[in-house]
């Protein structure tokens, strides 16, 4: 608690207590301004005025509260510029000519197919068919069109092609997004204007020929060497990154502590060979950084660590001590200070967490361990890289989840060969491409060296991403629940201050496991009524269904291709978000890609009661993998067939098509599509997966007006060849949801359909506008539904 009192701590406290409201919040940056500099004045003029009266820490109270409005003004700014930037604004499908400088290098190496990587353009001008567009600045995305010619990093461009909004995310969030993620240019003519210029654009010409050179150099490895040392991604293997997440040693693919500070102490070390004086030393050795920083872009990880270093470094020349938790919050201070959005950014959170978790923790874990334990030249360094593995593990696992739902206990031990081989990977990479421009038989002689380094560090996370049990899937954190635990454990360690302080802690834990158990289930009432989200997965469907005793039924998995697995990245983190365990049943309404591609992913990730589908014997490779998924997790399997009906805790599914007989005519798919009448209470709805118009003319003549639902799902993503009018005529719904991909090539929904809604009044909510439509209905089921997104 002492540390909370050390001024600069208190200060970045007091700025982040401010930063993270006016963020989530908004509201008028001035008026905080406003009140900072009144409480700066009072304070500058209450000691001549009252004299010795006011204390010391009045004072430093007046300053904590400048700080924290302050921040608060700055977070509300950032809010509203990011509101307000270009990116955030342009429509979907403007037509906009971009001018700037290529960002990273289009190297000649490509992806599968010659597939052009997505690269950032740093903007000179943008306009539309009516003029320049305001407040454009920083970097776009393109799209580049296949059969571009390599280009190098400051090239002048001149780009004319279409804007496309980014799907939205799956979980909406109140917080700010950052308006690099919202969108991207697909061009379709590329000019070069002018060739790189070192004058125009020293750093990317820099970066570029770093980054040409790494290529060169090291060949296969060349896009881990790339990553490792410039912080570019966008040639790595998806898969690698992949298994670096599953390994939990992603955080060695980002600019850290770790790089910068070898990167410094390999300059020191150079400076005192070629005999530099010490304090010259120190001051190149920090502009040194200072530009490798600006080089590869200034990620607040590498900043975080930067500051650090030079704070540490001016700390020697001045012979004055150096305390690591006040210079880690004045990097933290200084980068808030810059960018306040950067708070909501993994890689921010995730560096300061680690150096924290380690700076807390570190010294309390080795107290606890015995001396005898940590003597000698093997355990010593064992133990330390153990502990230090562990501390930084318990620190970011919270930020994981939060970000990525997932954790991965295995990077404990996987840090112990990685991290050594990342540093001398890093060192060689770095010594090949600085000696390659004087000496390229010694730069490819280093690189050679290096590869079996990079080598040995993909063999490492293979490993660590294979062993089983060593990575899953989890639920975000419940920030609310664990900040009013922790403030109850604070209150009870106050309240019982008397107390011996074993006892004390005994009080104050117990009290915060009490509430721990106890809030949630004041908190869950008792009866939550139905919840209906049609989740956003681009062009496919999928449909959570919570119950009233809270309950989950998916309908639906969304697709699956060779760019996205929507079960993992769509289905998943919603279901998480939700704090979803298990689903009490999978039904798959047909057997094609964009319904149950999604499908395995969420069996793997989740234990799942029952697996409904019709059975159609398809040999698609994805269908098999479905039922071999569900054998392999003891999945039981039911067949979807009329008049079958599932209910759970009050909600009823009755299964009205497909008939027993259809299956033996079928010859397509979307024949035998599943459709489902869902009953709660008064409410009803009709999810028809693809069935289309003779599917629909049997149900009506079977049914008729026993298909009323004030909720239709749209059949087969509002294509024409569904939503019939006799449908439309029996169902008589006052909402139809249209789940299809944003700028799908289908042309879903058809304006067929959308003009038939429309002469009969009904209200349409689509996914690619408006993302997951959620549609909740009260606890009792007898008054209506409301419903959000859409």
């Amino acid at each position: 608690m002492d540390a909370l009192t050390l001024p600069l701590v208190a200060a970045f406290l007091a700025f982040l207590c401010g930063v993270l409201p006016g963020l989530r919040f908004g509201g008028p940056p001035v008026v905080f301004a406003i009140f900072a500099g009144a409480g700066l004045i009072a304070m500058a003029a209450a000691p001549g005025m009252l004299g010795r009266k006011l204390e010391a820490n009045a004072i430093h109270k007046f300053l904590l509260a400048s700080l924290v409005l302050a921040g608060a003004g700055m977070g509300a700014q950032s809010r509203a510029d990011a509101a307000a930037d270009c990116r955030a604004t342009l429509a979907d499908g403007a037509k906009l000519t971009l001018r700037g400088a290529l960002a990273a290098d289009l190297l000649p190496t490509r992806g599968p197919g010659g597939k052009v990587p997505t690269l950032p353009v740093r903007v000179e001008d943008v306009r539309t068919r009516r003029g320049p567009v305001a407040r454009c600045e920083g970097e776009l995305r393109v799209s580049l069109p296949r059969g571009t010619r390599a280009m190098r990093a400051g090239t002048m461009l001149e780009i004319r092609g279409e804007w496309a909004k980014m799907q939205a995310p799956v979980v909406p969030s109140a917080w700010p997004r950052d308006p690099a993620y919202a969108g991207l240019i697909f061009a379709r003519e590329v000019r070069v204007r002018e060739p790189p210029s070192l004058v125009r654009h020293p750093l990317l010409v820099m970066r570029g020929a770093v980054e040409a050179e790494l290529h060169q150099l090291f060949g296969r490895n060349g896009p881990l060497a790339d990553a490792l040392l410039l912080g570019r991604r966008e040639t790595l293997d998806a898969g690698l990154k992949q298994r670096f997440a599953q390994s939990g040693l992603v955080h060695l693919l980002a600019i850290s502590g770790g790089h910068v500070a070898l990167i410094a102490a390999v300059l020191l070390v150079l400076g005192r060979v070629a005999r530099v004086p010490r304090r010259a030393g120190v001051w190149l050795t920090i502009s040194l950084v200072a530009v490798y920083l600006a080089v590869i872009g200034a990620p607040a990880s590498a900043v975080r660590s930067g500051i650090m270093v030079a704070l540490a470094l001016l700390s020697v020349l001045l012979q004055r001590p150096a305390a690591k938790l006040p210079m880690v919050c004045a990097a933290a201070l200084v980068i808030l200070a810059a960018d306040p959005m950067a708070a909501l950014d993994a890689g921010f959170q995730l560096s300061f967490a680690g150096v924290l978790g380690i700076l807390l923790l570190r010294g309390a874990m080795l107290a606890q361990i015995p001396k005898s334990w940590r003597k000698g030249k093997v355990r010593r360094p064992l133990v330390e890289s153990l502990v230090v593995s562990v501390a930084a593990f318990l620190a970011t696992a919270p930020v994981v989840a939060s970000q990525f739902g997932q954790v991965a206990p295995i990077s404990i031990l996987a840090n112990l060969p990685a991290i050594p081989l990342t540093s001398l990977a890093l060192v060689g990479v770095g010594a090949a491409a600085l000696v390659e421009p004087v000496c390229p038989p010694l730069a490819r002689l280093l690189a050679d060296g290096t590869g079996m380094a990079l080598d040995l560090l993909n063999r490492v996370v293979d490993l660590a991403a294979a062993v089983p049990w060593g990575h899953a899937e989890v639920s975000p954190p419940q920030w609310p629940l664990w900040a009013a635990v922790a403030l109850v454990c604070l209150l009870s360690l106050d309240l019982a201050g008397a107390l011996r302080p074993r006892v004390r802690w005994a009080v104050a834990l117990s009290a915060a496991c009490s509430a721990f158990l106890a809030f949630p289930v004041f908190a869950a009432g008792a009866d939550d009524g139905l919840e209906l989200d049609f989740i956003d997965v681009g062009q496919g469907d999928a449909i959570a269904l919570r119950t009233p005793a809270g309950r989950w039924i998916l309908v639906d998995a969304g697709p699956r291709d060779e760019r996205m697995d929507a079960g993992e990245k769509r289905v998943l983190p919603f279901l998480r978000a939700r704090g979803v365990e298990r689903l009490e049943a999978i039904v798959l309404t047909h057997p094609h890609a964009d319904h149950i591609g999604g499908a395995p992913a969420v069996m793997r990730a989740l234990p799942v009661g029952r697996l409904i589908e019709p059975g159609l014997a398809v040999g698609s490779p994805l269908y098999l993998e479905t039922l071999e998924t569900a054998q392999e997790r003891g999945v039981v399997w039911t067949a979807a067939r009329q008049g079958r009906t599932l209910t759970v805790d009050g909600v009823r599914l009755d299964f009205v098509w497909p008939a027993a007989e259809t299956l033996d005519v079928a010859t397509d798919a979307n024949e035998i599509s599943a459709v489902i009448h869902l009953r709660y209470g008064s409410f009803t709805a009709l999810l028809t997966g693809d069935a289309e118009a003779p599917a629909e003319h049997e149900m009506v003549r079977r049914y008729g007006a026993g298909l009323r639902s004030q909720v239709l799902k749209s059949g087969h993503h509002g294509s024409s060849t569904s939503s019939s009018e006799e449908l439309l005529d029996a169902v008589r719904p006052d909402l139809a949801v249209i789940s299809a991909g944003l700028r799908n090539r289908y042309g879903h929904p058809d304006r067929v359909i959308l003009d038939r809604y429309a002469r009969r009044g009904i209200a349409v909510a689509r996914t690619d506008r408006g993302g997951t439509v959620t549609v909740r209905v009260p606890g009792d089921g007898t008054h209506g539904y409301t419903r959000e997104g859409g």
